[in-house]
């Protein structure tokens, strides 16, 4: 559950040794448990204490107090934070332009601010309401925002994702694409609602000019499904220890969380494809949900690797006759060339899973994960073959090749299938790409082969944090993946 990160009157002092810490009072392993990228929601106070505590000092070097602004969130009590922090909170916002008028009044004051809050949980609900958002207010609020928000200083909205369960439009995506006209997109941390199965967001800005990496494409566009899915919103699954040629693989997905999906969206009997499928998990989870799998693999170090471990699902063991009544099969071969491929030539799809490669991201060096493959001799790149998405230097023709397969895909696959796609943004020289929320507009706007669904977040607990940037800004840690769902259009 979420614990306020400090006790309000004895907050403690970074240790000594470490870099000077520029940014807040908080000693470096309680800083570290708020830079985690997804988090069990308890109670909006604790949240806001979480965030006035991690971006503000009390008191500044220059012996300037601290100044927020907290819009909305009714059951936040400032009185609760001591002196002598200033907070500055309006409770009561009612609509988009309740919120408007109070941005712009306290712009007119020529007041600056530390850190900002807004709560736009209760004020975008639905796919109208992000509407009249982007169209009548986003730009005056985003605006006005950055005229009262200090230079580089933190400023985070809240938004919901307007409905229960993981199916849905993507209301905060929008938001966030919205603000970057304004303010530097940082980050994103992700609060889990356990009693009821939903999610929010906490998207976090800078007010520092960014330079734009996504498409333009207006997320207002993107093509949704008719029917709602029932997907969950979020999934930990339990994912079993990596056996020695599975590790080689650097970026392997678990078994149980691709039979998760393959049961909601196929039934027994059915093929299943993974057009990127590495060491063979979608394949290994097909057969085990007695589906039929079939993997492309470039990498044919990777693809004999996911061909013996396929094999062995069908040795014949003391118990035969519950050996798999489907088939598994590997094939060494280049996705983007999938019309080429004989094997598939007459072979119809109900579902496909994938997670391609997260850009260049394994090439990057300052990457402590990276740092110890090499050290362990391990690959940290897919391969060497020019073909490889992880080799492409520019993101936009990245997102573009990709988008290629994914439409050539939806050609083996039968009316009415499902695609999930298994990505997460990418954060790079603090620019965030947000390759997740482009593969969408793409997929699924006006020239895409399919309709939105919903996603759900694969949710990592097991992964370490790691101090990035400890003492001088904010960098989260990463874990958490976004599933997402797709129907091919008919």
């Amino acid at each position: 559950m979420t614990k306020t990160l400090i006790d309000n009157n004895n907050e403690t002092k970074p240790k000594k040794g470490g870099p000077p810490n520029r940014i807040n009072d908080l000693n470096y392993s309680t800083w570290m448990k708020f830079q985690k990228s997804f988090f069990r929601f308890n109670t909006v106070h604790a949240l806001i204490e979480e965030y006035v505590y991690f971006f503000t000092k009390a008191t500044w070097p220059t012996g300037v107090h601290s100044n927020s602004l907290i819009i909305g969130f009714k059951d936040f009590d400032a009185i609760a934070i001591p002196s002598p922090r200033n907070i500055n909170h309006f409770s009561d916002v009612e609509s988009l332009k309740d919120l408007t008028a109070i941005l712009e009044n306290e712009n007119k004051k020529e007041k600056t601010y530390d850190l900002i809050l807004i709560d736009l949980l209760s004020l975008i609900k639905d796919k109208d309401g992000l509407t009249d958002f982007l169209n009548n207010f986003s730009n005056q609020i985003f605006g006005n925002m950055k005229n009262i928000l200090k230079e580089e200083s933190y400023c985070s909205v809240f938004v919901s994702t307007g409905n229960s369960g993981g199916a849905g439009f993507p209301l905060p995506w929008a938001v966030a694409k919205a603000s970057r006209q304004h303010l530097r997109l940082r980050d994103e941390k992700v609060a889990l609602k356990e009693d009821d199965n939903t999610v929010f967001y906490c998207l976090i800005m800078q007010n520092k000019i960014d330079e734009d990496q996504g498409f333009e494409l207006d997320p207002r566009l993107i093509n949704m499904a008719n029917e709602n899915v029932d997907i969950p919103a979020w999934t930990l699954p339990a994912a079993p220890p990596r056996k020695k040629n599975e590790v080689l693989h650097p970026a392997k997905y678990p078994e149980t969380l691709v039979a998760e999906f393959i049961k909601i969206f196929t039934n027994p009997g059915d093929n299943v494809l993974d057009p990127m499928v590495g060491t063979g998990s979608t394949v290994i989870a097909a057969i085990e949900t007695d589906r039929n799998g079939y993997g492309i693999e470039l990498n044919e170090k990777y693809a004999d690797i996911a061909s013996q471990r396929v094999a062995e699902k069908f040795e014949p063991t003391l118990f035969e006759d519950f050996l798999p009544q489907v088939r598994g099969v590997i094939l060494n071969a280049d996705a983007t060339q999938i019309s080429r491929i004989e094997d598939l030539k007459n072979v119809k799809f109900q579902y496909s899973i994938t997670s391609p490669p997260y850009w260049s991201m394994l090439s990057n060096k300052g990457s402590e994960n990276q740092r110890k493959r090499r050290e362990k001799k391990l690959d940290i790149v897919y391969s060497e073959n020019e073909n490889d998405l992880g080799n492409i230097e520019s993101y936009l023709v990245f997102i573009k090749k990709l988008v290629e397969i994914y439409n050539d895909i939806s050609v083996y696959l039968s009316e009415g299938s499902y695609i999930t796609i298994i990505v997460k943004n990418i954060k790079r020289d603090h620019i965030v790409y947000p390759f997740a929320w482009d593969l969408v507009s793409e997929l699924c706007g006006p020239n895409g082969k399919y309709s939105y669904v919903g996603n759900t977040l694969w949710c990592q607990d097991n992964i370490g944090l790691k101090p990035f940037a400890v003492g001088t800004h904010w960098v989260s840690n990463t874990l958490h993946n976004y599933c997402i769902h797709l129907k091919k259009r008919t």
